[in-house]
């Protein structure tokens, strides 16, 4: 409720603001072809107040908690910048225009900087190197654009009117070249894009400064034309839109951070990209009017018409070359097919569709039969030659909007829209191998292609595309089990069971046989971000089928009745590396993930204790991990004895000083009912909900309802699936005190992580 008071008081501000705005305008009007001492009168009223406005807000910023230290500072550096600039007309009005360098002039230099640093002080969006630079050449050409504009009406005709002593150089240009600072700086500013809780009053202040240039280049003009420069109309019109937007901005930017408020999106919408043809056309404008206005249309005609064309044509290829750049990056090089990542993006796309309209997507997988042996007994180029003409047999073979790809080595996929039925797929599959019996002469050698293709159907919302392309994946490799030369294989259900059954009968040795590997993901301390805990991670390195994620061989664990060893094997590795590194962090907390039929071992509290005796590891420092459908079954009566009752074993764990968190708490069978009377220490807030994080009410409901309960039972929560700067800064204000998630690390290996911790204390 205090959020919505807070945001409607910021709206009253607004509607005063537009007010004030709309009676200095009307003031001004009124006053004119009265002459321009008149219009002082409102405009000065509008300008004291709506500038003195800005200044406050702007303060209110720069203290909101809800904004980041960095946009803070930002909004520090624009009250005072705002002071400066609504001190230029104050200073005008007091003391004259009069000639350069005047207090006036000096004034508005200075906040012409001040403003140009707080700009480029806001946080903006993460660039590479060569994005900077493209960013800067941008900003450079709309800053080429405005300084020919600035020559042409301020700079030349004042110095011919004045004469061209270094004195007159530097009092016509002075103003100017401050300006063409802030714009340039801007612009850089527009193009790169800002933090999205600053994008809209940033946008606001862009609009402000430009209005701030206008009349700039107006008061220039008169100065270049007139000994006794007056105010006028214009130049006071301008003034009150600058200060009016740059107040506009700053109670726009407390009302978002009242309503925990962020702009979706990445960087401003792409017309910004438009600023720098924006430029060229400002010059080749600017061309025509001097051509009419000096009466020399007609020679200079041909010329603008020419550098128009040249510079249409150098638009045009740059367009082309981006276009290309970005075909060869979803291009094989070789083949000219799409690429791994290109398969995936269609196919993600080509099933998406099919959820809309109903229809569905085929994939065909190919792997071509004896590649090796071409390499290795005709040489690298026969091979190429190969890939090649396989990669045009399979365009062939497909229509027109079917898409064909070459996911690396000898391995290729087919997306097929809408294909119905399993047999049209294998229509395409029969075309492909009928297309493969016809020789490649290769000098005077003859290469034969086949190939062993896997076909996999996807109906409407059956599975994502990884699935689909492990189904056509499983399909081929048992194309391959078959003699004959091109064969393929139809996905069904009884291949997914053969696979999950060789799994489990190669998991039995994948412990001895060293395929696990432990990954470890930062757990960090909120709001200073260090690092507090680290959470370990199995993954299964298959000889065959690469990394492997626990979701997909942990249950064959169990089923395999291997789920012992392999969390016994976890624990053994993550705690005798978690205590190499409390050398550099001493209070370091290893989270262990553990599994249901681990706690329906009654030997499993004893196994533990062993485990951190022989590695001297604290049992306080370590967190098992509980899915909480574990405990809240066993605690509703799961039927467990006595003896291997899970949550006996956890108060047994506990009493041993061992912590427990309840993970991927809220999104199975929590009952609130249980957590005063379950073993627990500490609740993990699953990424369902922080992702729902957007700086609303409704999004944040869940999230805040968990992190209050945790806090009135004591229970420390740690929320997982942190993706972005936004939800790490609102959960901090939701008074969350952990959190983990790729926008703070990924899974890492050890060594890796270990580059992410404090130096170790030198030994006394």
């Amino acid at each position: 409720m205090g959020a919505d008071r807070r945001t409607r008081r910021w709206a009253a501000v607004l509607w005063v603001l537009g007010g004030l705005y709309a009676l200095t305008v009307a003031g001004i009007v009124a006053a004119l072809g009265r002459g321009g001492v008149p219009a002082d009168v409102p405009a000065g009223a509008g300008i004291l107040v709506s500038g003195a406005i800005g200044v406050v807000c702007a303060v209110c910023a720069a203290r909101h908690d809800w904004l980041d230290q960095r946009t803070r500072r930002a909004w520090r550096f624009m009250a005072f910048g705002y002071g400066l600039a609504l001190g230029v007309p104050v200073v005008v009005t007091v003391t004259g225009p009069g000639p350069f360098p005047s207090p006036g002039d000096a004034a508005h230099l200075a906040s012409v900087l001040v403003l140009l640093f707080a700009v480029r002080a806001f946080p903006l969006h993460p660039a590479t190197r060569g994005e900077r630079h493209k960013y800067v050449l941008d900003a450079a050409i709309v800053l080429a654009g405005a300084a020919v504009t600035m020559w042409y009406f301020v700079v030349g005709p004042y110095i011919v009117a004045k004469g061209a002593s270094i004195g007159t150089v530097v009092a016509a240009a002075a103003r100017p070249a401050a300006d063409l600072a802030l714009l340039f700086g801007l612009t850089e500013v527009l193009l790169r894009g800002a933090d999205p809780t600053s994008r809209r009053p940033l946008g606001i202040v862009a609009a402000g400064i430009l209005v701030y240039i206008v009349g700039d280049g107006h008061l220039g003009h008169l100065r270049a034309h007139t000994d006794q420069v007056e105010r006028t109309a214009w130049q006071l019109a301008c003034w009150s839109t600058t200060l009016f937007l740059l107040a506009v901005a700053a109670v726009e930017q407390n009302r978002r951070a009242s309503r925990r408020a962020a702009d979706r999106g990445g960087a401003w919408p792409g017309r910004t990209r438009l600023l720098p043809y924006a430029g060229i056309a400002v010059g080749y404008a600017l061309l025509v009017l001097a051509a009419v206005r000096h009466g020399q249309a007609y020679q200079w005609a041909g010329l603008v018409a020419g550098a128009s064309g040249i510079t249409g044509l150098v638009v045009l290829r740059q367009a082309l070359v981006q276009q290309e750049s970005r075909e060869m990056a979803v291009t094989d090089g070789l083949t000219g097919l799409a690429n791994r990542s290109r398969v995936h993006e269609v196919l993600g796309r080509a099933l998406a569709r099919g959820e809309r309209t109903g229809g569905s997507t085929a994939v065909l997988l190919l792997d071509l039969n004896g590649f090796k042996q071409v390499n290795d007994t005709l040489g690298h180029e026969a091979g190429d030659r190969l890939l090649v003409e396989f990669g045009e047999m399979m365009r062939r073979s497909v229509l027109g909007g079917d898409l064909v790809g070459r996911l690396g080595g000898d391995e290729f996929a087919a997306v097929l829209h809408d294909i119905g039925r399993v047999d049209h797929a294998v229509a395409v599959a029969r075309r492909i191998a009928a297309a493969t019996e016809q020789p490649i002469p290769f000098g005077d050698q003859t290469l034969r292609a086949s190939a062993s293709i896997g076909v996999a159907v996807g109906g409407p919302g059956e599975c994502t595309a990884d699935e689909l392309l492990h189904r056509a994946d499983l399909a081929m490799q048992q194309a391959k089990r078959r003699d004959g030369g091109t064969r393929w294989q139809c996905w069904d259900r009884s291949l997914s069971d053969e696979a999950e059954l060789s799994l489990e009968h190669e998991l039995r040795g994948a412990i001895a046989g060293g395929q696990l590997r432990l990954l470890y993901q930062p757990i960090v301390a909120l709001p200073h971000r260090e690092i507090a805990g680290v959470e370990a991670l199995v993954r299964w390195e298959h000889p065959r089928h690469g990394l492997l994620v626990p979701e997909t061989f942990v249950p064959l664990a169990e089923r395999a009745g291997v789920i012992e060893d392999l969390g016994r094997w976890v624990l053994e590795q993550a705690c005798a590396q978690a205590k190499a590194w409390q050398r550099r962090v001493p209070s370091l907390q290893l989270n262990v993930n553990v599994s249901p039929r681990q706690l329906d071992n009654q030997g499993f509290t004893g196994e533990v204790l062993e485990i951190l005796d022989r590695a001297g590891f604290f049992p306080g420092h370590l967190v098992l991990e509980v899915p909480e459908s574990a405990v809240v079954g066993a605690a509703d009566g799961g039927g467990h004895t006595a003896e291997a009752d899970p949550i006996a074993q956890l108060e047994a764990l506990t009493t041993a000083g061992i912590r427990v968190a309840l993970d991927d708490f809220g999104t199975g069978y929590s009952s609130l009912r249980y957590l005063t009377r379950l073993p627990v220490d500490a609740l993990k807030l699953d990424s369902c909900f922080v992702a729902e994080l957007d700086g609303t009410s409704k999004g944040s409901a869940v999230a805040q309802a968990v992190l209050r309960l945790g806090q009135m039972l004591h229970l420390d929560t740690v929320a997982e699936g942190v993706e972005g700067e936004a939800q790490a800064r609102e959960l901090t204000l939701l008074g969350c005190e952990k959190a983990q998630g790729i926008y703070f690390s990924g899974p890492v290996p050890a060594a890796d992580l270990e580059r992410q911790l404090p130096a170790a204390a030198s030994p006394r």
